[in-house]
C-alpha cells in the first residue's frame, strides 16, 4: 500500500467499515471531522465492496 492510512471524511461509510471491523481514529480538522483506517489490502476490498455496493442499489 502506498499509504499507511486511509482518510475518510464520510461518518456513514466510516461507520458501515467499522460494522465489518475496521478500527478507525476521529480527527477535528477545520473541515470537519476525518476518519483514518489502517489501509490494508482488507480494508481496500471491503471499501471497493461497499461502493459497488452503493452503486448497484442507486440504479
Amino acid at each position: 500500500m502506498e499509504n499507511e492510512y486511509y482518510e475518510i471524511k464520510k461518518k456513514y461509510l466510516a461507520f458501515a467499515l467499522s460494522f465489518l471491523g475496521f478500527r478507525y481514529f476521529v480527527f477535528n480538522d477545520a473541515d470537519g471531522d476525518k476518519y483514518s483506517f489502517e489501509n490494508t489490502e482488507k480494508f481496500q476490498l471491503a471499501l471497493d465492496g461497499l461502493l459497488k455496493l452503493r452503486i448497484t442499489i442507486n440504479k
